[in-house]
């Protein structure tokens, strides 16, 4: 029996044992045993058990910097000044965003407000999911290893 037609078959039963006497309530659960392969108790725990609440609503404030045009604003200045921390990037947006409506792009008064706004650790929140995906440009490729080695002098016990 799959789990959704055990479902079923406890909600069709349950009003009936509820409302039912003590020599009756005993045959409905020896049924109900042997047609969901319950313990006994177990049974009787599920058939007595009041209906179970919805799911609160999430707690806290709602976010305050969604939506597709502020994230695409953001991520595409953030790509274009090389991956900055919001640090860094927080003053970026400030001096990029006029001239970013300056060259034809539309932007809400809504999402330009949201930009002002916004703070830099807000910023890094933002971009902590998609960091990893991308990496920085121009970066040194050089590695430690046995050329800087040979560099340093160091003194052993010969």
């Amino acid at each position: 029996m799959s789990k959704n037609s055990r479902i079923e078959y406890l909600l069709s039963i349950k009003k009936r044992y509820n409302s039912s006497s003590k020599l009756e309530k005993k045959s409905i659960l020896d049924e109900f045993c042997k047609t969901c392969g319950y313990n006994r108790k177990y049974s009787i725990r599920i058939l007595n058990a009041k209906p179970r609440k919805q799911k609160k609503k999430k707690l806290g404030r709602q976010k305050k910097y969604e939506g597709e045009e502020f994230k695409g604003f953001l991520i595409k200045t953030w790509k274009a000044s090389n991956l900055p921390c919001g640090k860094r990037l927080e003053p970026i947006i400030k001096i990029w965003l006029p001239k970013y409506i300056e060259s034809g792009e539309k932007l809400t008064t809504e999402t330009i407000e949201k930009l002002n706004d916004i703070s830099a650790s807000t910023i890094d929140r933002i971009f902590k999911p998609i960091r990893h995906r991308y990496k920085k440009r121009g970066l040194c490729t050089t590695k430690p290893g046995s050329i800087l080695k040979e560099l340093i002098p160091i003194r052993t016990n010969q």
